[in-house]
């Protein structure tokens, strides 16, 4: 039986959102925002998104965690992945290789033909790619979600607040206290 205490733990939909947000993060820092992705999600010549910026604020704050299957397509095209990685799992959560296996059509066909193939033949497959990575001076390994572009994520201004009147800051103050 395989130990499953070094498993990572499996990223939920909330987290691979963020995750894409920052790997979409513009020069100045900023990551796009829900309505920015609602947008994104309409098709050409559809004058309203397919989803409003308010399902996408819910899913990226986890209130909605178990979206329809075209929910998840829209977002999918929308942040331009695999629509897979969206999906609950920790076989759905490499997000570099569900894009090459989106991207390459030999890749596809390189993984059919491993179909059969006893785990030492795939070993040594995956061996002679770590050789021929180093030898065209690319790194060994390749991390399952790319690192996010440099920079620090910087936060949206939000709407300002509303200064209290020291009558609604009293009264606000009151119920708070009274537990209402």
């Amino acid at each position: 039986m395989a130990d499953t205490a070094d498993a990572p733990e499996p990223m939920g939909l909330g987290a691979k959102l963020l995750t894409l947000l920052r790997l979409r993060r513009d020069p100045d820092g900023f990551t796009p925002s829900a309505r920015d992705i609602a947008e994104a999600t309409s098709t050409p010549g559809q004058r309203k998104p397919g989803l409003s910026h308010g399902q996408v604020n819910s899913l990226l704050n986890g209130s909605s965690s178990n979206p329809r299957t075209s929910t998840v397509t829209a977002l999918a095209q929308a942040l331009d992945v695999p629509a897979a990685f969206l999906l609950p799992g920790p076989e759905w959560d490499d997000l570099t290789a569900l894009t090459v296996y989106r991207d390459r059509p030999e890749v596809r066909e390189a993984l059919r033909l491993m179909q059969g193939l006893d785990v030492q033949d795939i070993a040594a497959i995956v061996s002679m790619l770590r050789k021929m990575r180093l030898d065209a001076g690319l790194p060994e390994d390749v991390p399952a979600i790319p690192p996010p572009p440099p920079g620090v994520d910087q936060p949206r201004e939000g709407r300002p607040r509303r200064r209290l009147s020291l009558r609604e800051a009293a009264e606000r103050a009151a119920a708070d206290l009274e537990g209402r």
